[in-house]
């Protein structure tokens, strides 16, 4: 096992730390002194940028987040822009991991930080504010636009975007230049420090990529789903609890206020002059009664007072209705008489017996025909201290509180923003540098492992290639790596050991084949190293037949391979010929002619008992089809069952050419060898009719071979 990348991984943990610390001071600094001097720059992502050119989009986040809630100390808004960090680390690091580093790149990277920032960054700050953060931006924008509230925004905007492409370009361009001094090296380490293996080429990565687009599922999809519904249902569960935590809080907020700003109201009435007022019936703007006029004013600054208050007014409840002394409703004090009366609504009706005998109300939330409110009635005391049938109202609308709970969601869900996206950038990148990435290198691996088991040497190859990934993600998928290296090796051993039998035990049966085939061979007084011969023919028949890419599918390696093996035992059943036929100096004879035409049923006879005997050696069974049917003619015409064609074994076609090419080219007692020329001839007067014609067509062609093979025999 490789043991280099261990320390290199603790090493870089530390560099990471530091290198995060580093651009977080860098930022919060920055964004420091451009605030307290007034600059409409802020040059708060040069840390995030230079941490996303030399470690990755992940860091950078972690550093884009912190510095906002860092910067939020002494900028209470900065928070709520996290998610703009966000962008810039990921579109930052897409620039280094493309290697795009032509001048066209860098202001295409430049603009879109630019857009983006000046884009969002506006629309935010309308959300937020519902105008411009800086005076600057908002003093020019108006000048631009005038009272169009629409041209006021989109002036805002534009000034935004050209303000963020100083501020990002001259962040981009410092970044890479401390990126570009750096020594090579450490920008590499830095960069590979998040691998938990060895580091994927981005061709590797690609590869994984596809392979995993190819499967119905792929983990790396499934892992980011799963923590893209988790964030998502997070962010919503807490939004929603949250706000109806703080909504219901507000609305006891609410109901105390009300209830005091009644209260509080009715101490400094009098109401023995409240029939002087109802009997004069004055418009109220016009009404000059100092000691009116004394009362309206109060109540009109405790309202400037209590803003969050709707309405504030003075009632008379009496049965047929209320009889309005006091409003604070501006169209009231413009148009308003004194005495005014208004209906009472149908859900003040239950209250009304009490209301006209002075008695305390309790808080109200009532939906009535001007709107939902939460609603106080204090009763006002005559100087006796006795309950009276006027009463102070003070209302909060609902409405506001919806509001504010709008912005509130609202200011959440950006304070938040930044960090569920780092939680889910953390997510992801885990997952893929932890698991994705280390079981799919782990998979191409082991399926490398398998398809090289044929051969030795890629086997070996393969499998140094799986202890070369070097995972070390310390959980259960670096326990499973181990475990499948240790089962690979053992198994590449074993595959060695099993090949190195099989080769001990393929020289020994060629051995005893070579012993029978010489046992039988010395049974005929004219032969000669004819069962060496012929398997040198078959051997450049199967050859040629592979080059010209004739019968591809019958001539696989465990063929070729069986047929040169068992090639010499095609002659095996003239063990069962006497001698006397066998040797015949002569022609022989019909009745002998039908005798030695046995040879080729009890040599199959002979192999099957074989085949039988020794299980799975299949070798055999290419021997037994040569020794059965080797005397078969391409036309149909041979013996011993008068097949045709390619009906025929393949492997006994190429022996008919073999035996017969030997025959003719060695001497016997009756008549003299042919030469391999003449041969030859032979053999082609008989394709299509006797031979398989590209049998025939290949051993021509190798014909310089197959005079080779005669020459290794002389005069056999």
């Amino acid at each position: 096992m490789n043991q280099k990348h261990l320390p290199r991984v603790r090493m870089f943990s530390l560099r990471f730390i530091v290198a995060s610390v580093l651009c977080i001071v860098l930022n919060a600094t920055l964004c420091y002194f451009t605030t307290t001097s007034g600059l409409p720059f802020y040059f708060d992502t040069i840390g995030t940028i230079l941490m996303a050119f030399v470690m990755g989009p992940l860091p950078a986040i972690v550093v884009a987040v912190a510095t906002s809630l860092i910067c939020s100390f002494y900028s209470a808004d900065a928070i709520y822009f996290a998610l703009l960090g966000v962008f810039v680390a990921i579109r930052s690091a897409s620039y280094i991991q493309n290697e795009k580093s032509r001048p066209i790149h860098l202001i295409c990277l430049i603009g879109d930080l630019a857009l983006i920032s000046g884009v969002v960054g506006t629309i935010f700050q309308w959300l937020l504010l519902g105008q411009p953060m800086l005076s600057y931006v908002s003093e020019n924008a108006r000048l631009l636009s005038g009272d169009n509230e629409k041209l006021f925004f989109l002036s805002s905007m534009l000034i935004v975007m050209a303000l963020n492409i100083v501020d990002k370009g001259v962040s981009v361009i410092v970044a890479l230049a401390i990126y570009m001094i750096m020594p090579e090296v450490v920008r590499k380490h830095l960069w590979n420090s998040k691998w938990r293996q060895k580091a994927l080429t981005k061709e590797d990565i690609k590869a994984i990529r596809l392979n995993a687009k190819k499967r119905a599922g792929s983990l790396r999809v499934k892992v980011t789903l799963l923590l893209v519904s988790l964030v998502v249902v997070l962010t919503f569960i807490l939004g929603l609890v949250s706000a109806r935590i703080n909504y219901q809080s507000i609305k006891s907020d609410g109901k105390e206020m009300v209830a005091d700003v009644a209260r509080y109201a009715a101490s400094f009435f009098n109401t023995n002059d409240f029939e002087k007022f109802l009997e004069d019936g004055s418009k109220i703007s016009e009404y000059s009664n100092i000691k009116y006029m004394q009362y309206n004013t109060q109540l009109l600054s405790f309202k400037q007072i209590f803003s969050e208050v709707e309405y504030l007014y003075v009632y008379q409840i009496r049965e047929d209705g209320c009889y309005t002394l006091f409003d604070t409703d501006k169209e009231t004090q413009k148009t308003g008489y004194v005495g005014d009366k208004i209906d009472f609504d149908e859900t003040y009706l239950p209250l009304v017996p009490d209301l006209l005998l002075g008695k305390k109300i309790p808080v109200q939330e009532v939906d009535s025909r001007f709107g939902i409110f939460i609603t106080a009635y204090e009763p006002i005391t005559d100087p006796d201290g006795n309950p009276t049938n006027y009463y102070v109202g003070a209302d909060i609308a609902i409405e506001n509180y919806d509001q504010y709970i709008r912005r509130y969601i609202l200011r959440l869900g950006l304070a938040f923003s930044g960090f569920f996206a780092m939680i889910l950038a953390y997510g992801i990148y885990t997952s893929a540098y932890h698991l994705v990435y280390p079981m799919s290198c782990l998979e191409r691996s082991i399926d490398d492992i398998i398809k090289n088991m044929d051969d030795q040497d890629k086997l070996d190859d393969s499998v140094r290639n799986l202890e070369s990934l070097d995972i070390r993600t310390g959980d259960e998928v670096e326990t499973l790596y181990r475990a499948s290296c240790e089962m690979a090796n053992q198994s590449a051993e074993q595959i060695r050991s099993i090949r190195l039998l099989a080769r001990s035990n393929e020289k020994m049966q060629t051995g005893l084949i070579m012993t029978m085939a010489d046992i039988f061979e010395n049974q005929e007084i004219d032969s000669r190293a004819h069962i060496q011969k012929t398997a040198e023919y078959v051997r450049i028949i199967l050859e040629g037949l592979r080059k010209k890419g004739y019968y591809t599918e019958k001539l696989t390696d465990k063929f070729i391979n069986d047929v040169e093996i068992s090639a010499p035992l095609y002659d095996i059943g003239k063990v069962k010929i006497p001698s006397s036929i066998l040797n015949k100096p002569g022609e022989l004879t019909d009745e002998e002619e039908k005798i030695m035409e046995t040879h080729t049923t009890e040599g199959k006879k002979i192999l099957e008992n074989a085949i039988s005997t020794v299980e799975g050696e299949n070798y055999l069974k290419e021997a037994r089809n040569m020794a059965a049917y080797h005397h078969e003619n391409w036309d149909g015409t041979g013996y011993p069952l008068g097949l045709h064609g390619e009906v025929i074994p393949l492997s006994a076609r190429i022996m008919a050419i073999a035996d017969i090419f030997d025959e003719l080219t060695s001497a016997r007692v009756y008549r003299n060898a042919e030469t391999a020329a003449e041969a030859l001839e032979e053999l082609k007067k008989g394709a299509g009719t006797r031979f398989d014609p590209k049998c025939v067509e290949v051993f021509e062609d190798s014909f310089a071979e197959v005079k080779s093979v005669l020459r290794k025999y002389p005069g056999s």
